[in-house]
Parts: C-alpha cells; sequence; structure tokens
C-alpha cells in the first residue's frame, strides 16, 4: 500500500466522521446553509493535493442549495397563503369547535376574522382566536 493510498483512507475516513457527526446533529436529512458551507469546508480542507476539488464543483453545489432554499421559502409562503385562504372561506359560517382551553368542551359562533401566525392559522369565533385544526362542524350561518 503506497502512502497515496493511506492518505487518500484517512481522508475519507475524516470526511466520512464529520459528515456522520453533520448527519447526527441534524437528525432529520436536512441541512441548512451553515451546514453546507462547513462541509464544503471540511471538503476543502481534507481534499488529496493531487487530485484537487473542481471550483466549478463549488460554485454548482452552492447555486443547486440556493435554488432548493429558494423553493423551500417559496413553498412555505405558498401553504400559507392557502391556508389563509381555506380560513377566509369560512368567515361568516358557524362553526363548533373543541376549546383548546377545555378539550371536554366545545364552542360554538360565527368565524368573523382569519389569522395568519408563524405557525398556525387561526380563526377568530365570538372575538376568541382558535386554530382552524379544532373545528369539528361548519355550516351556513343563518
Amino acid at each position: 500500500m503506497s502512502i497515496q493510498d493511506v492518505i487518500t483512507d484517512i481522508n475519507n475516513s475524516t470526511t466520512k466522521v464529520n459528515a456522520d457527526k453533520a448527519s447526527t446533529r441534524l437528525g432529520n436529512n436536512t441541512i441548512d446553509q451553515d451546514g453546507f458551507l462547513q462541509l464544503l469546508m471540511t471538503q476543502l480542507k481534507y481534499q488529496d493535493p493531487l487530485k484537487p476539488m473542481d471550483n466549478a464543483e463549488f460554485v454548482s453545489q452552492q447555486a443547486q442549495f440556493t435554488q432548493i432554499s429558494e423553493l423551500q421559502k417559496l413553498n412555505k409562503t405558498m401553504m400559507s397563503n392557502n391556508q389563509l385562504m381555506q380560513a377566509s372561506t369560512l368567515i361568516g359560517k358557524e362553526v363548533t369547535l373543541t376549546d383548546p382551553e377545555n378539550p371536554d368542551s366545545t364552542v360554538t359562533g360565527t368565524v368573523s376574522e382569519a389569522r395568519i401566525t408563524d405557525k398556525n392559522t387561526n380563526i377568530v369565533v365570538n372575538n376568541k382566536e382558535y386554530p382552524i385544526n379544532s373545528i369539528k362542524s361548519i355550516k351556513e350561518a343563518i
């Protein structure tokens, strides 16, 4: 086994360990931009000096990562707008929903407003805000 083979084996092992650590840290198979840059720096640090990585490949990877990131943001915005549109169709309708503060009781009233927060889409019934997923039934208001 040549010295070059030993160096390559060490580099491959180190890169695998670093990638495993990143995977463990992230847990759900997603990587943010900082994680991507750390992985890129690790690749640069442990690359084979006789076969350096191509700069065009780095630029391509960064462009792909940016594109995926922007698509995820667009998807989140579209989902948020879709939820708000669905909630707005409930305005003026009578709903029966589970009270989040007391799961054994229900609240009935007319939806007066739809709101969107960072995490949820909510409706306002009887001047109180409720998550849209607590609705049990919907009917035309009388």
